[in-house]
């Protein structure tokens, strides 16, 4: 699944294309992909003009000049690309704009999860309305503050808390790997007993991991590619996710893969406590 760091990529990407573009024809290709009904989302689009490209969490808002956005979800497997000029409608393809000049935006999604809702008049996604804080735009002492908050009143795996968007907002399960096996933590771990010290540690390799993450426009390890088409590199520095009974790239230890609240876990036994 796209993270904080694909999702902002592929708005970087995409704002500059997009910024100005007046909606000439919306083509719905699978109607579960958007809400509202499809009658409604194709009349309240057609004519409207873009912007801005803003991101929540995993989430990408495209701002019309009508007041409404459209909030993107790209789930598992869901692709936002431009396309110049007429080109054949790859498979999979949920969703497309076109506009004025010819160029278009396609949706593309071989699970067929990720989402489009126009609001208002639809009501914004539930996910988006409880969202937690933004890891790279929040004060670090908000920040650390809610962690400690919220860790207080759990007793479940530290991962789990880093991966609910209702407190940390974009982090998914590759970048929580990375960020705990570079401080030094568990995953599993009892979030209550993380102590201060060890918040400060996942703080400032969180802020580290999404920043490198953004210098290398992602990790592209199937689907994911940038509004251009293009894909991300992260992938070749990753540190323990993916890395499956391969030795520690510190201690040369081999890594443990389990699951931690439902997720593929890699973790090194010697370098994180």
């Amino acid at each position: 699944m796209p993270e904080l760091p694909e999702v902002e990529t592929v708005r970087r990407s995409l704002l500059p294309l997009v910024k100005g573009e007046v909606i000439r024809e919306v083509r719905i290709c699978l109607e579960k992909a958007v809400k509202p009904a499809p009658e409604q989302f194709v009349a309240e689009l057609t004519g409207k003009e873009i912007i801005d490209l803003q991101r929540r969490g995993k989430y990408l808002l495209m701002v019309l000049d009508s007041g409404q956005q459209v909030a993107f979800h790209l789930r598992m497997s869901g692709r936002l690309v431009w396309q110049v000029g007429a080109v054949p409608l790859e498979k999979h393809t949920t969703l497309v704009l076109n506009f004025d000049d010819g160029h278009s935006l396609h949706f593309v999604d071989p699970r067929k999860f990720g989402t489009a809702v126009l609001f208002p008049p639809a009501p914004p996604p539930a996910g988006l309305q409880t969202l937690g804080l933004e890891p790279l735009t929040t004060k670090k002492e908000e920040l650390l503050a809610a962690l400690e908050q919220a860790a207080a009143r759990r007793s479940g795996p530290v991962k789990g808390l880093l991966l609910d968007q209702g407190v940390l907002a974009g982090l998914g399960n590759i970048y929580a790997d990375e960020v705990l096996f570079a401080a030094g933590v568990r995953p599993m771990r009892p979030a209550r007993e993380v102590t201060t010290a060890e918040w400060e540690k996942i703080y400032q390799r969180m802020i580290e991991i999404l920043n490198k993450a953004l210098d290398h426009r992602g990790t592209s390890r199937r689907d994911y590619v940038d509004g251009r088409g293009e894909p991300g590199d992260f992938q070749n520095h990753l540190q323990v996710y993916g890395r499956k009974k391969e030795p520690c790239l510190v201690c040369g230890n081999q890594l443990v893969y389990t699951r931690v609240v439902g997720r593929g876990t890699h973790y090194c036994p010697v370098c994180q406590e």
